[in-house]
């Protein structure tokens, strides 16, 4: 059925309060990590213990991330925790509420030869000159709108990519796992996942490692067990009556829209309403503190210095061998594996599902993402990296490091809130260079570089600051390369010299690698 063009914000912010309320008596509303916001950022795993609510601090629920992925496509959820935590019971509840019976599929995976196959669920089989076949049910396909995985660690991988994927292939098929959104021809909505699995230690031996490629598939979180917090309180908790039935009954009359979840549920929560862009502050701040949270700062700091000396400049700063060095190492040593392609995306992902929860939470519905967020983002993403066994909240206190380094390096710049520091001063360097010429352009640049490339009191510090001051003395060499272009390009007016230097970059930076990795997210 078609649905009359209504408020975005207005639909989402009626789906969200009726989902809250409907599962208001089925879950326990089990606390997962708490983000305290001022001069830094502050995360803390809570592990299900619950804290007194402060000023600027927001607490993150199990049914916070549950809700806000189903408005994202492109990331799933993976859930790490012992077996009556409530894993399956939560997911449960909100798809039942959200699709019905009918609507979504429980998959429990098994090892061995006789174990399920994750395929199941899409796939039919069919008798082909008297032979038994499995084929592709394209109409399985699009029949759910979720799906959840249980012991997903325990199951075939190849299959399980497959389904996380949204792409299968059985015996020459392709199927797509996908729903149509009403009246966006050609346009579908992904499937809802949210998977589980015991931990791989000794204490469960029966599960087994999640291999890397799986797990770079999904956001990973601890499940935390709020049994001790919440105690006889959830005894009261279960799934009782039509779920589905009270969910859609209800959001019908508060936001006067009428129609089934398929009708309804990918218009809601199509993705492409919500802001995926970062801006360049958000930007500069993974691009600086990936390399010193993730990796020896050390190693960061001297690639950054290689560069520095190829342009000629020499840096007044250097991380310290001493024992907040050593600390730092000690902590990483904690890691599976530093940052791979696919985390830069799920730290993306993770800041716009914090930022989204932000907005629900103090009932502005807003989306947008800030530097807090990112850095909430990054510090859970480093955590899920952990060898299994090892504690959480080691690691984020080297991204309160890297967030306090950032706002000093930001502040005394006098860089305005969601600008970026390389961003502002290649800009600015425009702007003087469209008055007084190519030489004033580059003396700009330079003199901004001069400036940053003063004493440091930190490894945080001199690692951010090698990043950006080297990208800088990226930007000049090139600028330096192609005088003739960006002078042509410094005469045109206002906004034209912006969109000429960003034809200059498009053009020519196919002449090193070096030049779309450190320029790309400053010429957007």
């Amino acid at each position: 059925m078609a649905i009359k063009q209504h408020n975005k914000k207005e639909m989402r912010k009626h789906f969200i309060q009726t989902l809250y309320d409907t599962l208001d008596g089925v879950v326990s509303p089990t606390p997962y990590l708490e983000i305290t916001e001022g001069e830094d950022v502050d995360v803390k795993f809570l592990n299900g213990k619950g804290r007194l609510p402060m000023p600027n601090t927001t607490e993150v629920t199990v049914l916070d991330i549950d809700i806000a992925s189903m408005f994202f496509d492109d990331f799933h959820v993976l859930y790490e925790g012992v077996t009556g935590v409530g894993k399956t019971y939560t997911s449960d509840a909100l798809f039942n509420a959200v699709f019905g019976p009918d609507g979504h599929y429980t998959l429990r995976l098994s090892g061995g030869i006789l174990g399920s196959s994750a395929l199941e669920p899409f796939t039919t089989t069919v008798l082909e000159n008297g032979v038994p076949k499995t084929r592709i049910d394209q109409e399985k396909c699009q029949k759910y709108g979720a799906l959840f995985i249980d012991e997903i660690n325990r199951g075939d991988s190849q299959e399980v990519f497959q389904i996380v994927d949204g792409v299968i292939n059985v015996n020459g098929d392709t199927g797509y796992l996908r729903i149509p959104i009403p009246g966006q021809d050609g346009r579908y909505k992904g499937l809802a996942i949210l998977a589980a699995m015991n931990p791989a230690d000794a204490e469960h031996s029966a599960a087994l490692e999640l291999d890397i490629a799986g797990e770079n598939r999904f956001l990973k979180f601890r499940f935390p067990n709020g049994v001790a917090e919440a105690g006889s309180s959830q005894l009261e908790k279960n799934l009782a009556g039509d779920l589905h039935e009270i969910f859609w009954s209800e959001f019908g009359k508060r936001s006067d829209i009428q129609g089934g979840w398929r009708d309804v549920y990918p218009l809601v929560t199509d993705p492409e309403q919500l802001s995926t862009e970062l801006d360049g502050q958000t930007r500069e701040f993974i691009d600086t503190a990936i390399g010193y949270v993730g990796y020896d700062p050390k190693e960061t700091f001297e690639r950054n210095v290689e560069l520095l000396q190829q342009a000629g400049v020499s840096p007044k700063f250097s991380v310290r061998d001493d024992n907040n060095y050593r600390k730092i190492l000690d902590a990483q040593g904690k890691l599976k594996h530093s940052f791979v392609r696919r985390d830069l995306r799920k730290i993306r992902d993770l800041s716009r599902l914090l930022g989204f929860i932000k907005g629900v939470k103090d009932e502005s519905y807003d989306t947008s993402v800030r530097l807090n967020d990112v850095a909430a983002g990054i510090g859970v993403i480093l955590e899920s990296k952990t060898i299994t066994g090892t504690d959480y909240g080691s690691l984020i206190a080297l991204v309160n490091d890297a967030r306090s380094a950032y706002a000093d390096m930001h502040s005394q710049s006098g860089i305005p809130e969601g600008h970026g520091l390389r961003q502002t001063v290649w800009q600015g360097a425009i702007k003087i260079g469209q008055e007084h010429g190519f030489k004033e352009y580059l003396n700009f640049l330079q003199h901004n570089m001069a400036q940053l490339n003063t004493q440091t009191t930190s490894a945080a510090q001199a690692t951010m600051r090698s990043r950006v001051l080297a990208d800088l003395a990226v930007l000049e060499h090139f600028s330096k390369a192609y005088e003739g272009d960006v002078t042509a390009a410094l005469k045109e007016k206002g906004l034209k010299t912006v969109k000429a230097f960003g034809e200059i970059y498009q053009a020519k930076k196919n002449q090193s690698s070096i030049y779309e990795h450190r320029l790309g997210s400053i010429l957007r």
